[in-house]
């Protein structure tokens, strides 16, 4: 499968992100409930992220996005500044019709390889217990699991449900 990553300072098709973003917060959706996070709705958190976009866009944030050879947005990925020398990875989506080539590890390189252009000594990551495969991802390049970062972007209420790790570069 060929796809094209790139970094944008804009989202160049706000609905086509949308649409992903809405995929992404119904997979995500189904692991976090699994491990007692409570419910939400995917519509909601897609009209949040898009309420916070700037922050996932240049200066401050990164958004990464994979579109596949006939322009379908196949996966994404994001950094947010936390602190001047540390971000935080969010987002991270590969659709199911691109699972398997290598993608998700690809956004997963290149954001750490974004972090360290962006001057940052340390990348902060959550996600839900029992989500093996993103936790794997996180062990394989050496992420150290630690209590709740005070920026933290959940809600204090999900603090039970989610495991915090740190990686320094």
């Amino acid at each position: 499968m060929t796809v094209n990553l790139s970094f944008v300072s804009d989202v160049p098709d706000l609905d086509a992100f949308k649409e992903l973003l809405f995929d992404y917060y119904t997979d995500v959706g189904k692991i976090a409930r699994k491990a007692g996070v409570p419910a939400f709705l995917a519509e909601d958190m897609v009209s949040s992220s898009i309420d916070h976009l700037h922050e996932m866009l240049p200066p401050e944030g990164r958004l990464l996005l994979a579109q596949n050879a006939e322009g379908r947005l196949v996966g994404c990925g994001t950094l947010r500044r936390v602190r001047p020398d540390a971000v935080e990875m969010k987002r991270m989506f590969v659709r199911p019709e691109a699972r398997g080539s290598g993608l998700g590890r690809r956004l997963f390189e290149m954001r750490i390889e974004e972090a360290r252009k962006m001057g940052c000594k340390v990348i902060y990551a959550d996600t839900a217990r029992g989500n093996r495969p993103m936790l794997a991802m996180y062990e394989a390049f050496g992420f150290e699991y630690i209590p709740r970062y005070p920026e933290n972007a959940n809600p204090l209420e999900f603090e039970p449900y989610l495991v915090f790790l740190q990686y320094k570069l």
